[in-house]
């Protein structure tokens, strides 16, 4: 599967902002992806923050679910942080769907180094909204659903 922008503004792809920059792409079930944390998004000296951390990982765990849950949204985020993931330095990321119901996907991701050595990893649920939840705001009911794929 190809990727496709969900919403062009979205600060996880960030299409359209400033934001993580994350690119990916589907091997089968399983999407890829290789990234650098800019050194702007470090917590400690050299190290990714961990919220910066887990925003990768979410938007991996949402992406491979969106195939599946569409429009989704992540319900619940579990991180495992297990070694400092460093800034300026190219990582692997990887996730994939492993429990699917009717209106829930769990997805899980990881963040390995150069060498393969898993340095965060997360499980997420991500839950299938009706579209009038992305009204639920006011910028988001001046923006509309127009963006949302359609059926």
């Amino acid at each position: 599967m190809l990727r496709t922008d969900h919403y062009p503004f979205c600060w996880g792809c960030s299409v359209g902002t400033d934001g993580l920059g994350f690119e990916w792409r589907f091997e089968g079930d399983t999407l890829h992806a290789e990234h650098v944390v800019r050194e702007q998004f470090q917590g400690a000296p050299g190290m990714a923050h961990g919220g910066i951390v887990a925003a990768l990982l979410d938007e991996a765990c949402g992406q491979a679910a969106r195939p599946l849950v569409s429009p989704g949204v992540t319900s619940r985020l579990e991180v495992r942080y297990l070694a400092p993931v460093p800034v300026e330095e190219l990582l692997k990321i990887s996730a994939q769907v492993v429990e699917r119901g009717e209106r829930r996907v769990r997805a899980e991701a990881s963040i390995l180094d150069r060498d393969g050595l898993v340095l965060a990893h997360a499980q997420a649920d991500v839950v299938l909204v009706r579209p009038e939840h992305f009204l639920s705001t006011e910028r988001g009911r001046a923006r509309g659903l127009d963006w949302l794929p359609r059926a």
